[in-house]
């Protein structure tokens, strides 16, 4: 339990002279319902906040933000930050966001009328990813790697997110990993999910977050202290209330409508689980996807929730 959980949150409306300005890079397409909300409720102001939210573009460019001093806190991913924390920038995650394979969100596609029945079928074969150094990368190496193979035996290609579908589908690739409604749209189109990927995804790691300059971190700790306890607050109102996060979701994103009605709620999280976090960076170091492994409290703030 991270020590935000143990403020109480204000009641009454800061004055004025002690509101502090955040702006927050968010994510375009999910997890950020909470934002929303606590706006939408006032609890931001009643704890002395003042939000500018700006739509991000990629986890890269939301550290980049960071780091530039552009945003005071920014919607990232686990791999960028821990990728961008081996290198020494300073940077770290301070609220969970979304955890992965609570929901399935990604899988190993091929076509139906391909022949490939299981992984070892790939040997040999273009396998299409929206980004290689990612948890999709990783969970493809060590299903390779089960199944005694290894990242030599298939060609991995690096696609924009919409681009995983449309190339599994023309023949470019002989299989993929869409992410997110490309997924879904891949399977609702007839495309087959190759099992043995799905096996290897380990679920409730974080996967989609809020970050922060880890100097600025240091020096503003009060106020960052009070920002996650009112996301907590948040997130738990969301998770009781998932008609809300849907209309959210139509009101502030560009995705089908027809879609964000019938896709599947997996819930905003806001702690870390730290130790399966821990696991997933091993496996990051050890297929090289990361330059080293940095210990846990080097990516994770100390004021953040952990379970």
């Amino acid at each position: 339990m991270g020590v935000a959980a143990a403020v109480m949150l204000s009641t009454g409306a800061a004055a004025a002279e002690e509101m502090t300005k955040l702006r927050i890079n968010r994510s375009p397409v999910s997890t950020f319902q909470g934002l929303i909300i606590a706006q939408e409720k006032g609890w931001f102001k009643e704890n002395g906040i003042e939000v500018e939210l700006a739509i991000g573009t990629s986890p890269d460019a939301a550290i980049a933000e960071l780091v530039a001093g552009q945003s005071q806190i920014a919607m990232t991913g686990g791999v960028t930050l821990v990728a961008a924390v081996a290198t020494g920038v300073p940077v770290t995650a301070v609220i969970n966001g979304q955890d992965d394979g609570n929901v399935p969100t990604h899988g190993l596609l091929v076509k139906a009328d391909s022949g490939l029945q299981k992984i070892t079928d790939l040997k040999g074969k273009k396998i299409g990813l929206p980004g290689i150094a990612s948890p999709q990368g990783l969970y493809l190496l060590e299903a390779l790697e089960k199944a005694g193979m290894s990242r030599d035996d298939v060609e991995l290609v690096n696609l924009p997110f919409p681009g995983v579908t449309q190339a599994i589908e023309s023949g470019a690739v002989d299989a993929g990993i869409p992410i997110g409604l490309f997924f879904d749209f891949g399977k609702a189109a007839g495309l087959t999910e190759l099992p043995e990927y799905a096996e290897q995804v380990m679920v409730g790691v974080p996967a989609v977050f809020f970050a922060a300059n880890k100097n600025w971190a240091e020096e503003n700790a009060e106020v960052l202290t009070k920002f996650v306890a009112v996301m907590q607050k948040a997130h738990d109102w969301a998770n009781e209330n998932p008609d809300e996060v849907r209309r959210i979701d139509m009101e502030n994103t560009k995705l089908p409508p027809e879609y964000l009605k019938t896709r599947p709620y997996a819930g905003l999280q806001s702690a870390f689980n730290t130790e399966l976090w821990s696991k997933q960076v091993e496996g990051l170091s050890k297929h090289g996807f990361i330059s080293r492994a940095p210990a846990t409290d080097e990516y994770v703030w100390s004021g953040a929730p952990r379970k």
